[in-house]
């Protein structure tokens, strides 16, 4: 395996060296002191209803990228191929966005993600008393926490989305950043730690996971969800190296090798890569699996990351099958569909077809949480939607700032950062374009 990821990086840098060659020499000979203007990668603050996943990824997105614009300027960035500058940039990636990245997923993963779905159910059931965020490496732990009280009208499905919801964020901040590069078809490697940490996240969890556990309450959240989903779905239990076998999807994933390859076309050359990507008459597209984890049961996601005039689109579709249930769905989403004057309109679609999640009294109360359904609830199977179109209208032709906003509707059911039950979807914000 070390062969091949050696192998990988010696054919990805030799790769880039020659696709630099071909590029035409700039005539400036300081053009290699300036950092290179990104192609239209958009940039967003924004909010949403409680505060979702997906305002979250994009609010740290623009957090990490006017850090890098600040820290360039204080420091001015040389893509200089010199052994100083390679140590240097060792350094920056080791102790500056190594550590911040870090610290993002993580405030990714506990506020905009089990904060989200305690926010997301309400505080008449639950609500966050707190949250720890630690310190990253080398500066700390790099761990984590959320706080929450509950009352015995959680059900076991809405505890199985709290305990999931953390990864379900992480996995959607991975997705966001996947989206902006898509943009650009530029990997920054000043990122390419904050996309590693997020799309292993479930990984990390999965594979440091003991064989076997006594206790709901280790404060592991895939060994909770575990625990609670085989006290729902008590006649088909999963187990830890189940869903260990299952992780091993993620690896399937070229970006996260492209990404380990650009710290070293980073060290060595101080430049972005290049993406890789199929190219069919135009349309670059990259596809990957990943695992997931749902309310009902695991489901594999297999996922297609498009570009197209540097327009990015993505598509889904997710499958899985957990106590005689078989449960898929579908989605497209495509966010600058069609520009005209200063707007751009695009839109989200999804369909699906799962068990129904119930936040109905069950018959028992076991650990003060609702549980207890019968089979036939179990094996009730719902069908849903959800759709919103996107908006961007920018203020000026000469200004890259607009005003941002997504609305539509979704009907019950499980989409991973969306709420659990029906209601309406509304984001607002300012769009920065590549500022």
């Amino acid at each position: 395996m070390k062969k091949q990821l050696i192998l990988l990086f010696i054919f990805l840098f030799a790769n880039l060296q020659a696709e630099e060659k071909n590029e035409k020499p700039d005539d400036s000979k300081n053009s290699e002191n300036i950092e290179p203007q990104k192609d239209k990668e958009s940039y967003q603050i924004m909010g949403d209803i409680d505060f979702s996943p997906y305002s979250g990824a994009q609010n740290l997105l623009t957090l990490h990228e006017s850090l890098e614009k600040a820290f360039s300027y204080v420091i001015p960035h040389k893509q200089e191929k010199k052994a100083i500058y390679a140590i240097l940039r060792i350094l920056e990636l080791g102790f500056v966005w190594g550590p911040l990245s870090r610290a993002e997923m993580v405030v990714q993963h506990e506020v905009f993600g089990h904060g989200y779905r305690i926010r997301d159910i309400g505080s008449s059931r639950a609500k966050v008393k707190g949250y720890q965020i630690d310190m990253p490496p080398p500066y700390g732990g790099g761990g984590g926490g959320t706080r929450y009280s509950f009352n015995s009208d959680l059900t076991s499905f809405q505890e199985i989305a709290i305990s999931l919801a953390g990864v379900e964020a992480s996995a959607i901040l991975a997705n966001r950043l996947k989206m902006k590069w898509m943009e650009s078809l530029k990997l920054d490697a000043r990122k390419a730690s904050l996309y590693l940490q997020s799309h292993l996240d479930l990984t990390n969890y999965v594979l440091s996971m003991e064989d076997s556990f006594l206790f709901a309450d280790t404060g592991h959240d895939i060994k909770s969800y575990i625990y609670w989903l085989n006290n729902t779905y008590y006649e088909d239990e999963i187990t830890c190296s189940y869903l260990k076998e299952a992780a091993i999807v993620n690896f399937l994933d070229p970006m996260m090798y492209y990404s380990i390859g650009s710290f070293f076309y980073y060290i060595f050359t101080g430049k972005d890569i290049k993406i890789p990507m199929i190219d069919i008459k135009g349309v670059k597209f990259l596809p990957n699996l990943r695992l997931g984890l749902a309310p009902y049961g695991p489901e594999c996601f297999l996922e297609n990351f498009l570009s197209y005039k540097n327009r990015a689109i993505y598509s889904y579709v997710r499958f899985g099958n957990h106590s005689n249930n078989t449960f898929w769905g579908v989605g497209l989403e495509y966010p600058k569909l069609y520009e005209f004057n200063l707007n751009t309109i695009g839109f989200r679609a999804d369909l699906f077809h799962q068990p129904k999640i119930y936040s109905k009294e069950a018959m028992t109360i076991f650990e003060s949480i609702q549980v207890g359904y019968t089979p036939c609830e179990l094996n009730e199977m719902i069908y849903g939607v959800s759709a919103n179109i996107v908006y961007d209208r920018k203020f000026s032709k000469k200004s890259n700032i607009s005003i941002f906003t997504e609305i539509g509707y979704k009907t019950d059911g499980y989409i991973p950062g969306f709420a659990l039950e029906k209601g309406p979807i509304f984001r607002l914000g300012i769009g920065l374009c590549s500022f």
